[in-house]
């Protein structure tokens, strides 16, 4: 009976996850040339070609870079959209409805708009905040780029967030936040002893999701800066699509998305570990 209800899960599992590793795993060790159908064993020859790559650390660098300017934002910001529905009462629907709609959108087609947004001199941004800070031309310059593909990665992400942590609170006791305003508790104490205890699973499974996320950003850097100017932009999501399609190099992709999916599984189980200890004590208080 346990092997029946198990199988389709074992069934997803295997093909969707560990299939696709081990054919990676394969590919990074092959020389295959898609044209001509020519395919001959290397060995590590991949391995040590991309990973003494200027090319992988920059991309490397950008990617931490790219999750250090989204994740904080989106958690926080979807902490506090989610709280301030909660508050709203009537009207909710309709807050929930506006802050998720950016999800439900195709990114890439959006990215499209937030590129006209930021084109230079005549774009809404450089007419508006880049004349106020004094910066404009955002997408061609080399500090500045990243973080205009982070502002549009914290638009599209602060939704999904919202929606998690208003899962979240859907589990805070209102017997205990009403004994907490009897005992004549101010907003930081109820939301500390009472509020944050409950939303903690939802608050690390938010942070997560929004930096697996952002580990594998792509859309917008495809759309908005195709990884320039002079690789500025360029993360190993895109360096995996421009090695593996751009340039024919099914093998040096193939380790690149080996070292994204290492760093991905590093970044959550630390996250994982950190967060359950949390919970404990959370749990506790």
């Amino acid at each position: 009976m346990t092997a029946t209800l198990l199988g389709p899960a074992y069934v997803f599992l295997i093909t969707f996850v560990v299939l696709p590793i081990l054919v990676v795993s394969v590919l990074a060790m092959l020389d295959f040339d898609p044209l001509s159908q020519e395919t001959s064993f290397v060995g590590l020859d991949n391995w040590h070609r991309i990973l003494n790559s200027a090319e992988l650390w920059k991309a490397t660098g950008n990617t931490l870079v790219y999750t250090a300017l989204t994740v904080p934002v989106e958690v926080v910001l979807g902490l506090l959209i989610a709280l301030a529905i909660r508050a709203a009462g009537r009207g909710a629907g309709l807050w929930r409805t506006v802050y998720f709609a950016p999800v439900a959108a195709t990114l890439a087609a959006m990215s499209v708009v937030w590129r006209w947004i930021f084109y230079p001199q005549v774009g809404i941004f450089d007419e508006t905040i880049g004349r106020l800070v004094g910066q404009d031309s955002w997408l061609g310059s080399t500090t500045l780029a990243l973080p205009a593909v982070a502002i549009v990665g914290s638009w599209a992400g602060v939704g999904s967030c919202v929606v998690m942590f208003l899962a979240g609170l859907s589990n805070v006791s209102p017997h205990l936040e009403d004994a907490a305003r009897m005992d004549r508790a101010g907003a930081w104490s109820r939301f500390w002893s009472v509020i944050w205890p409950a939303i903690g699973p939802a608050g690390t499974f938010a942070l997560v999701i929004t930096t697996r996320d952002s580990l594998r950003v792509y859309d917008q850097v495809r759309v908005m800066t195709d990884g320039g100017p002079e690789q500025s932009t360029s993360t190993l999501s895109f360096a995996a699509w421009q090695r593996g399609v751009s340039y024919l190099d099914i093998g040096g992709g193939s380790v690149v998305n080996a070292v994204l999916l290492v760093l991905v599984l590093i970044t959550v189980a630390v996250q994982l570990r950190l967060g359950g200890r949390q919970w404990d004590e959370d749990g506790r208080r």
